[in-house]
């Protein structure tokens, strides 16, 4: 007997769960950058165009992270990484898109697969809850509303979604 498993989506009465138009564009593997390491900026830059030329609202949001302690809460509520064995945490930074897709909020980078639902939140938050409880974001942003794509000087218009 032979198996055969293709892109089979979920049904929820007649609701087709998690093949909408922008998470068909957000899981596109040809988007420059995609699985590519080091290539989130431009993957992040060219997915944020196409989602917008689709009429799909979405910001791309660039983030400085520590990872690889034990995450320990400190005063205001911010999360930060513990060193284990006196290893310092990994420093980095990323970026992501953050698009509205039927009222809910996901994000998408060049090493996902698929979109991961997050609560509509800061940028900050946003991209804590991406990140997970063992990476420590310690500063998020908005990509400025005019910034050029790498290599062109077409202006990527990013738009603000509301914090809750």
């Amino acid at each position: 007997m032979i198996l055969l498993a293709v892109g089979v989506s979920c049904y929820a009465g007649s609701i087709r769960i998690g093949d909408t138009r922008a998470a068909r564009i957000a899981k596109d593997t040809h988007i420059p950058g995609k699985g590519q390491a080091g290539q989130c900026l431009p993957f992040a830059q060219a997915l944020h165009q196409r989602l917008q030329a689709a009429g799909i609202h979405s910001q791309v949001v660039v983030y400085g992270y520590e990872s690889g302690g034990v995450p320990i809460p400190i005063d205001g509520g911010e999360i930060t990484a513990q060193p284990i064995l006196g290893e310092g945490p990994e420093r980095g930074s990323h970026a992501v898109v953050v698009y509205d897709d039927r009222g809910r909020t996901y994000v998408m980078d060049n090493q996902s697969w698929t979109p991961q639902w997050v609560r509509n939140a800061t940028p900050m938050h946003m991209a804590q809850q991406f990140s997970g409880i063992n990476t420590s974001v310690k500063i998020a942003r908005v990509l400025p509303e005019h910034a050029p794509l790498k290599g062109t000087s077409q202006p990527v218009k990013v738009t603000r979604f509301a914090a809750n």
